[in-house]
């Protein structure tokens, strides 16, 4: 029998041979290898016997007596106490408490903001009146704050906030990812949740005390925030930590279940919100608890969760980093200031576009384009929830109770999908597979939901534009809802064709891409979309802006077309460092 080889980066066998479409091949049990056999010892001397990969695949591997193996294959947790092994569970309890905390404050805050900004527009023009005191005691904002010069430097003001945290995110996102794969996700995790802390902390100083701190403390918070890689570092580390301990095949699951705290968090926050301020007559309440639970988070993350890596693939991750430094020294920025050339700030990007060894054409292809979907998914969905509301009260004559009633249904339907539907759709279709603990990309699983999804969406779009009573309008919003799933596939299997030490790396360079989105995605859909399209339009077809949203989707629909199944980068391989050619394995690969 062959004795296959122990990777020495990430400790999966190199050798292990299996039966594809009646074709041997040898691949890592974790990304899958190459064609052809290896003979040649690890780095340790560990030679195993090569077996197929189990059928069970539980959605949690150290949830039970382990990762699950393949005989031979190291197991870091064997012998480990439970409450010592990683599982996504523990991650997502308090992941809810954090994404509840994040959307809790977002009406609060902007109210602050409007009080803030519209005492000082009045004082800096003679008015001695404090027109903040009634927004700290729970109430509304004076109609003087309605007026058309305020609300002009309201909205540059949270201009100046995305762009800073954004700016700033996109820089230093990639980085703190990539370095989650070799130090571990806790401390990235808890260093990311520090800038909502900092937010919550200027917000109240801001607010508390008027008098001696300016509006523009907000800009400070932002700025830590944006260096701690804001939210979307946030979002990109839990999904690296349910990456680590979740089989690929049930990994759009765990993502799924963190998308799924993100909605359920925004949509119940700013209710456990709006009644504790009700309850207290003090707006500052909301944000002294909101910092409570960042506490509580990084406190739970950093002296009790479970880190999800192993100390052996921290070390083997930063040996091989090292190695991959030492070839690209030539190219490395000279100074720590030439990092802020542009052109290095997008270098994250590379890791979208692999090259050398085990790399392929279609690898890069698939790669660029599933990340292209994901932003068109993103940038819609997040540059379009004001389009959404302003519509629907000015065609409905919604209200505050109308338009929660709506955002509450949705929501509802999304946290549906990803908590019920998904898991069982993942289950029906993927059960008895005897390669679920495999990286050989996406399958054609994946790139179903991913159509099913921009389908929905493109549909749920042109629905809001054919909508004439409120209750279709609701209608088209569910439709959208139901495209939900299609985030986490998309990010799942975007980790399904790379190694799994380079996880971080790559969710790192999506949050990036979130960050820009952040960014440029509210600043064109309000800007361009809304005001150019829909001012001119609104007398005589409004319902333009939301056709030109939906044909947005067009892109989405293009790069769809294009996956390929069954394709990874096998950086494994020892060959002579030339390009694998993957295209002549994708058939093959593309059968399993």
């Amino acid at each position: 029998m062959d004795s296959p080889i122990q990777d020495p980066l990430i400790g999966s066998e190199a050798g292990a041979e299996g039966i594809l479409g009646g074709n041997r091949v040898s691949g890592s049990s974790l990304i899958g290898g190459g064609l052809g056999p290896k003979r040649t010892p690890d780095s340790q001397g560990y030679q195993h016997e090569e077996t197929e990969a189990r059928e069970t695949s539980p959605l949690m591997y150290g949830s039970g007596g382990g990762a699950p193996t393949r005989a031979g294959e190291i197991d870091d947790w064997e012998g480990v106490p439970w409450h010592r092994k990683p599982s996504v569970f523990w991650l997502l309890p308090p992941f809810c408490l954090f994404t509840m905390a994040f959307g809790g404050v977002t009406v609060p805050r902007l109210n602050v903001i409007l009080a803030l900004i519209c005492q000082q527009y009045y004082t800096d023009n003679g008015y001695t009146g404090n027109l903040i005191l009634p927004v700290l005691m729970g109430g509304e904002n004076d109609k003087q704050c309605k007026e058309p010069e305020v609300q002009a430097l309201v909205s540059k003001f949270m201009l100046y906030m995305s762009l800073v945290a954004g700016i700033l995110s996109a820089f230093t996102s990639p980085r703190l990812g990539s370095l989650s794969d070799r130090y571990g996700r806790r401390l990235a995790m808890a260093f990311s949740s520090f800038g909502l802390l900092a937010s919550e902390i200027t917000t109240i100083l801001a607010a508390k005390y008027p008098d001696l701190f300016s509006v523009d403390i907000l800009l400070f918070g932002s700025l830590i925030d944006g260096i701690c890689g804001s939210f979307m570092l946030g979002m990109a580390l839990s999904y690296s930590y349910g990456a680590d301990c979740t089989s690929p095949a049930r990994r759009a699951v765990a993502f799924g279940y963190f998308q799924g705290c993100l909605f359920l968090g925004i949509a119940i926050g700013p209710v456990l919100g709006g009644l504790l301020i009700e309850k207290t007559n003090n707006i500052l309440s909301v944000f002294y608890l909101a910092l409570g639970a960042h506490a509580v988070f990084i406190s739970y993350v950093v002296f009790f969760m479970p880190e999800s890596l192993s100390e052996r693939r921290m070390v083997l991750a930063r040996e091989k980093h090292k190695r991959e430094q030492m070839e690209l020294r030539e190219g490395t920025p000279k100074h720590w200031w030439d990092s802020f050339n542009p052109t290095n700030l997008l270098r994250p990007l590379t890791i979208l576009f692999p090259t050398g060894r085990g790399s392929s054409a279609r690898l890069r292809l698939n790669l660029m384009l599933l990340a292209a979907t994901d932003c068109v998914l993103f940038g819609v969905g997040i540059g379009s929830i004001t389009v959404i509301l302003i519509y629907a009260e000015a065609k409905f004559d919604w209200g505050n109770f109308e338009s929660s009633i709506y955002v509450s249904i949705v929501n509802c339907f999304r946290v549906t999908m990803l908590f019920v539907v998904l898991p069982l759709v993942v289950t029906f279709f993927r059960r008895g597979s005897t390669e679920q603990n495999l990286h050989r990309g996406c399958d054609a699983l994946d790139i179903n939901l991913i159509r099913f999804s921009i389908a929905v969406e493109t549909t749920g779009y042109l629905s809001y534009a054919l909508a004439q009573r409120g209750g279709q309008f609701t209608t088209a919003g569910v439709l959208t809802a139901l495209g939900g799933i299609g985030s986490p596939t998309l990010q799942s299997s975007l980790t399904k064709h790379i190694p799994p030490d380079k996880t971080g790396k790559l969710l790192g360079a999506t949050a990036l891409l979130h960050s820009l989105a952040r960014v440029v995605a509210p600043t064109y859909v309000s800007t361009v979309v809304f005001n150019l399209v829909y001012a001119s339009t609104v007398a005589t077809y409004p319902q333009t802006v939301f056709v030109c949203l939906s044909s947005t989707f067009g892109i989405a629909v293009v790069c769809s077309l294009f996956l390929t199944p069954g394709v990874f980068w096998n950086d494994a391989d020892e060959g002579d460092g030339e390009e694998e050619t993957q295209e002549e394995q994708a058939p093959l690969l593309s059968s399993g």
